[in-house]
C-alpha cells in the first residue's frame, strides 16, 4: 500500500510514467525487428542500349549490374559534398555535365583550393574505357570512385569516414537498401553506385554518330575533316602523296578513343621533358620506355571540354592541332613511334598540315558533339 502522503493523482502520474517506460522499450523492440526483418524492392535491372558499333566495346562486371536504384544512388553520391573531409567538394565539382563533365580548368583544385597535378577529363562514355585516370594505374570505375574521395589533394576524406557520415543522413541507409537490398553502407557499395552512374553516361547522339547510321551528310569540310582524321600520311603514294592528319593512328573510328585492352593507348605526344616528375605512364609499369606516355582520351564532345592534354596545356583545338604540326614535334624525347611516322612530305620532319586541312579537321572534331545529352 501507499503512504497517506501519496495523492490519487501522484499515483496515476507514476502509472503513466511507467506506462511511458514500457511502451518506450516495446517501441526499441520494434524497431530493432523492424531493422532486422528490412526488405526493399528488387532493383529493376536497366539494359545499356549503345549503337551497334560500340556493343563490343561495353561490359559490366557480374557483381554490380547496373540497376534504377543504383544510378539513382550513384548520381547522389557523385554530387555529395559531404563526402569531402569539410564539405565542399564533390565529383561533380570537377566534372560539370555542362562541359561533358569536366571543368574547363587547366588542373583541377581540390579541398582548400588544392591544384591537381592534371587535368579532369571528361567523363562521357567513360564506361567504354579499360584503364582510367591519365596513367592507367586502374582498371575499373569501381576502383577509380574511391581514389578521388581518398585523395588528400583532391576530397581527404578516408572511407570509413565517408561511411559514417552517410549513415547519419536520414536519406542514404534507404536508397542504399533500395539499391542493394539491405542498409548497410561499405566502402565497397558507395564505389559500386558510383560506377553504376558512371556507367549510365553515355553520348551517341552526335552528328558523327547519325553519319554512321546513314542520317547524316557531312558538309564538305566535314567530309574532308574525317577523311585527314583517320588518314596515315604516306607522302611516296603516286604522285601527289596522300595525305592525313595521323589522328585515326591513335583514336580509333568507333569509340574516338584508344584501344581498350594493354596499355596500347598510351603514347608520349611530346609533352615532358626529361627530368620531371610527371612521368605517365612509366610511374604504373617502371618501364623507362614508357616515360611521358599518357592515356589516349575520347574525343567525344571533345569540343565542350577545353583546355587539353593530361596538363591543360592547349586552350583550343587549333592549338592542340599546331602542336601536333609543329616542327620541332618529332624530336622531343622518347615521343610516339606513330607520330614521327606521320608526314605529310618527304622525309619531313612535322606533320605539314595546311591552315585548311587543319581547319577542316576542326570541323569533324565538332561533329563529336552530342549537344542534346548537354543540360
Amino acid at each position: 500500500m501507499f503512504s497517506k502522503d501519496y495523492s490519487r493523482k501522484s499515483i496515476l502520474d507514476q502509472n503513466f510514467i511507467l506506462s511511458l517506460l514500457a511502451l518506450q522499450l516495446a517501441g526499441c523492440g520494434c524497431s530493432k525487428e523492424k531493422e532486422k526483418t528490412y526488405s526493399s524492392p528488387t532493383p529493376v535491372s536497366v539494359s545499356t542500349k549503345l549503337p551497334w558499333y560500340i556493343k563490343n566495346y561495353y561490359s559490366e562486371p557480374t557483381d554490380n549490374p547496373t540497376t534504377n536504384e543504383g544510378i539513382q544512388l550513384g548520381e547522389m553520391l557523385f554530387n555529395e559534398k559531404a563526402l569531402s573531409a569539410d564539405n565542399t567538394i564533390s565529383c561533380a565539382v570537377c566534372h560539370d555535365p555542362k562541359k561533358a563533365f569536366s571543368d574547363g580548368l587547366v588542373v583541377s583544385k581540390g579541398i582548400n583550393g588544392i591544384l591537381a597535378p592534371r587535368n579532369a577529363p571528361g567523363l562521357l562514355n567513360v564506361g567504354l574505357q579499360r584503364k582510367l585516370f591519365w596513367d592507367g594505374r586502374d582498371t575499373s570505375l569501381e576502383q577509380q570512385s574511391l581514389h578521388p574521395i581518398q585523395n588528400p589533394n583532391e576530397m581527404n576524406l578516408s572511407i570509413a569516414d565517408a561511411v559514417r557520415k552517410l549513415e547519419k543522413t536520414p536519406t542514404y541507409p534507404d536508397l542504399f537498401g533500395r539499391a542493394f537490398g539491405s542498409q548497410q553502407i561499405t566502402g565497397d557499395r558507395i564505389a559500386k553506385a558510383i560506377a553504376q552512374y558512371e556507367r549510365s553516361l553515355m553520348s551517341f547522339n552526335t552528328k558523327y554518330d547519325r553519319f554512321l547510321m546513314d542520317q547524316y551528310t557531312p558538309t564538305a569540310e566535314e567530309k574532308l575533316g574525317m577523311e585527314l582524321f583517320f588518314t596515315h600520311p604516306d607522302p611516296f603514294a603516286g604522285l601527289s602523296g596522300l595525305r592525313g592528319g595521323n589522328c585515326g593512328d591513335c583514336h580509333l573510328q568507333q569509340t574516338l578513343t584508344g584501344k581498350p585492352n594493354g596499355f596500347e593507348s598510351f603514347h608520349n605526344t611530346g609533352l615532358l621533358e626529361t627530368g620531371g616528375t610527371e612521368i605517365g605512364l612509366q610511374k604504373v609499369t617502371g618501364q623507362a620506355s614508357d616515360f611521358g606516355r599518357f592515356k589516349t582520351p575520347s574525343l567525344r564532345n571533345i569540343a565542350l571540354t577545353a583546355p587539353y592534354m593530361h596538363n591543360g596545356k592547349f586552350a583550343t583545338l587549333e592549338d592542340v592541332l599546331d602542336h601536333y604540326n609543329s616542327e620541332d614535334l618529332f624530336g622531343k624525347p622518347n615521343v610516339d613511334i606513330l607520330i614521327q611516322k606521320g608526314t605529310n612530305q618527304k622525309f619531313g620532319q612535322s606533320l605539314m598540315l595546311t591552315a585548311s586541312e587543319k581547319k577542316a579537321i576542326v570541323a569533324f572534331l565538332h561533329m563529336l558533339t552530342d549537344s542534346t545529352y548537354i543540360p
